[in-house]
């Protein structure tokens, strides 16, 4: 076998989509190959690597902060090739939700790489402007036809009543779950969500983690350690459920708190040295990320990405002025997933 073959073959699922469509160029093998199918499906199992971040900012259109421009750009970063203004809402390996900002708020799941994208039939329920809706895509072997889910914790107007719509691409409708739970304390979504293995989490303002197993419908209410700042992020350290938080930010040093375990215990707390003296600091905050050993944080207009494994630091992108103040950070994974 030629090492053009083993490139072609072996080589392609494991690069970023960007890379792929420049490859298209080498020959009309290789175009034939990257435009299959098959390499989509491939690609979107093996490479997982944090691209970057969709951030929005009130009712601002989208922007994209890469981690490399040459290899995880997207050619819209503000999508406007859907068909109206979006509000960003959730991402998962690839797949991005979006929310019409007018008339039915409606829902749209999009590949920011491909710019393909579909428009979902409207939920039964009444989502909001700031829906706590969360995007479940689980790339596998048997995954070939890309199928997801959405998962949305609903608030019924002027009830103590939270239930859970869910919809499928399988079958292309939203069915209401028999699962439901009273809360009286006025609870409200914060906006940070995270899906891992089945279960969807959502951070509520009452220092509260509602966590909903998508097979099963069953629910659970995790309380976060007193001692654990706000302004965290849910995410997953080798596979186990992780809040992650930054605080005490002194000239150049911030203390990173973990809690991990299905209970969000305080796992660990370290101190970090970010590069020289840092002054006059416009805000830090921790960014979701899918990597299970890295840490990523926004200082200013740097992002730091901090290895818990080695405890190395190191800037990985800037974002614009514009994206400083974003209210919300998406991972992004710079995918082939075809939107089913």
């Amino acid at each position: 076998m030629e090492i053009k073959d083993v490139v072609k073959d072996i080589v392609l699922p494991f690069l970023p989509a960007k890379t792929l469509f420049r490859f298209k160029l080498v020959s009309k093998e290789w175009y034939r190959r990257i435009n299959g199918p098959f390499l989509a499906h491939e690609q979107s199992y093996y490479f997982r690597d944090l691209s970057g971040f969709f951030c929005q900012h009130d009712d601002e259109n989208p922007t994209f902060v890469t981690l490399n421009e040459n290899g995880y750009g997207v050619p819209t970063p503000s999508l406007t090739f859907l068909p109206e203004l979006v509000n960003i809402v959730s991402s998962c390996n690839g797949l991005l939700l979006c929310q019409g900002r007018y008339g039915n708020n409606s829902y749209f799941i999009c590949n920011p790489a491909s710019e393909k994208w579909t428009e979902l039939p409207c939920p039964k329920f009444y989502h909001g402007y700031e829906p706590a809706t969360i995007l479940a895509f689980e790339p596998s072997a048997l995954n070939i036809e890309a199928h997801y889910e959405l998962i949305c914790a609903v608030q019924i107007l002027d009830h103590p009543i939270i239930s859970f719509e869910m919809y499928s691409s399988t079958s292309g409708s939203w069915r209401i779950s028999e699962t439901s739970f009273v809360e009286f304390g006025g609870l409200s979504f914060t906006g940070n969500n995270f899906y891992m293995n089945g279960i969807a989490y959502w951070e509520t303002s009452q220092r509260k983690v509602v966590a909903f197993d998508l097979k099963n419908e069953f629910y659970q209410i995790i309380s976060l350690p007193s001692e654990a700042p706000s302004s965290g992020v849910l995410t997953q350290i080798k596979g186990e459920l992780c809040y992650i938080s930054v605080s005490n930010f002194s000239g150049n040093e911030c203390s990173i708190m973990i809690c991990s375990g299905i209970e969000l215990s305080l796992k660990c707390l370290m101190s970090v040295r970010i590069g020289p003296a840092l002054d006059h600091i416009t805000g830090y905050r921790v960014l979701p990320c899918p990597d299970g050993d890295t840490v990523m944080i926004l200082v200013g207009r740097f992002i730091y990405s901090y290895s818990i494994g080695d405890r190395s630091i190191r800037v990985v992108s800037r974002v614009a002025s514009d994206s400083v103040g974003a209210d919300k950070y998406l991972a992004y994974v710079n995918s082939l997933v075809h939107v089913a």
